[in-house]
């Protein structure tokens, strides 16, 4: 049996990869405030703060895969927190790199397509980062060292991830609709770009890379380009919704404390070719998911 330590498993995507994961894998699953909202029977829970982090059990565990999930993913929050963002998002990061090395295990570290800092979109792996705030810096920093000192590791920069909550926290779709169905205004920016994909889907190919021999830089987002406008236009028509409750707004309009990138829309060519798990695009996967 195979044995997989994931941190943040008590977060929207760590949550789905314990839903989704194989029954042959053993799980150590690493939370640290928020629990988690179940656990498969081949899974044990271990509590543990990535500002003080102890890796001692984790260590003899001795994982074959670690899926790194665990993140202070805000970029408002890494401003207000830089510090802590550095610990969590950085030094964490570097030091399971270090533990896999030691102990032979490969390692997944889930990174973010807002490295890429968004001049222009459609980015491939070889475009070179661009971070723009505290957040992205940490994440470069993260990617370089691990992929400097393993090799064995992937860096999967993942698009904005949509669908259902099992975490007890909403997600943005859930948020959205369930306003649009109070009939509240949804206000939704329409010059901000991604390629969202849905978490089933991402979890799929986290495990699918947990198990392939894939090393370096890899796009996972869906394959459709939309604005969280149109984001909220195609909930309107599946779910028939009023689109007129949608008010379009622009980046420039709002003040942010980090920095927001405008397009950062993903080439996931490369994923297509080294994965089997589809990877739709927005219409279809939310379709799917409400359906």
């Amino acid at each position: 049996m195979k044995r997989v330590l994931i941190t943040g498993a008590s977060g929207f995507v760590g949550s789905w990869l314990l839903k989704t994961a194989p029954g042959n894998v053993e799980i150590l699953a690493q939370y640290h405030q928020r629990k988690i909202p179940f656990l498969p029977p081949h899974a044990a829970a271990l509590q543990l703060n990535l500002l003080q982090p102890d890796w001692k059990r984790a260590l003899a565990f001795e994982p074959k895969v670690i899926l790194h999930c665990a993140a202070l993913a805000s970029p408002e929050s890494c401003e207000a927190q830089p510090e802590a963002a550095q610990q969590i998002n950085f030094s964490a990061a570097a030091q399971l790199c270090d533990l896999a090395v030691q102990i032979g295990a490969r390692l997944i570290f889930t990174s973010t397509d807002l490295v890429y800092g968004g001049a222009r979109g459609c980015y491939s792996e070889s475009d070179p980062p661009q971070p723009i705030n505290v957040y992205t810096r940490a994440k470069v920093e993260a990617e370089r060292y691990i992929l400097a000192n393993h090799p064995d590791a992937v860096a999967a920069r993942c698009a904005l991830v949509y669908g259902r909550s099992l975490h007890g926290q909403p997600t943005f779709t859930e948020t959205v609709i369930e306003r649009l169905r109070r009939g509240e205004p949804v206000a939704l920016f329409c010059d901000e770009y991604r390629t969202p994909v849905p978490v089933d889907a991402l979890a799929a190919a986290l495990w699918e890379l947990a198990g392939n021999e894939f090393t370096g830089i890899l796009n996972l987002g869906g394959a459709e380009k939309v604005s969280r406008y149109d984001m909220g236009r195609i909930i309107c028509e599946t779910l028939s919704l009023p689109e007129s409750l949608l008010l379009p707004r622009k980046i420039v309009e709002m003040r942010f404390a980090a920095a927001r990138a405008p397009d950062c829309s993903l080439d996931v060519s490369l994923a297509r070719r080294v994965l089997t798990t589809p990877l739709p695009g927005f219409a279809k996967g939310i379709t799917r998911i409400l359906g």
